[in-house]
């Protein structure tokens, strides 16, 4: 969704909460928990702080990314590491969008 401003200038405003439908459902290891959906949400800084810590332990960001989504969804991460690839490059996009937002690019500065 975007907001248009009088000076032609085009904001894109990003969504605080989104559920995303999995291609691949995700189950518990004993088949009694399973996630057909996945809650995302902007996360808070104390979530981000854990992301970029993780992120300084390794030279992938896999791992980094995959927490990040443990903490926001709540889906413990032996669930969450079941995830397709294609599922997670989704929510992966979805939360870097707010640890790359920049105030000032969107009129909020």
């Amino acid at each position: 969704m975007g907001r248009a401003f009088g000076n032609g200038e085009l904001t894109v405003e990003i969504e605080k909460k989104k559920t995303f439908t999995l291609s691949t459902p995700i189950e518990s290891n004993d088949g009694t928990v399973r996630h057909e959906t996945i809650d995302l949400k902007e996360p808070v800084l104390f979530q981000v702080e854990q992301f970029y810590a993780e992120q300084a332990k390794s030279p992938s960001s896999l791992p980094a990314m995959r927490l990040l989504i443990v903490l926001v969804s709540g889906i413990p991460d032996p669930i969450i590491k079941k995830m397709s690839i294609t599922d997670f490059a989704v929510c992966r996009d979805y939360l870097q969008s707010f640890l790359a937002f920049n105030p000032s690019a969107s009129g909020n500065s």
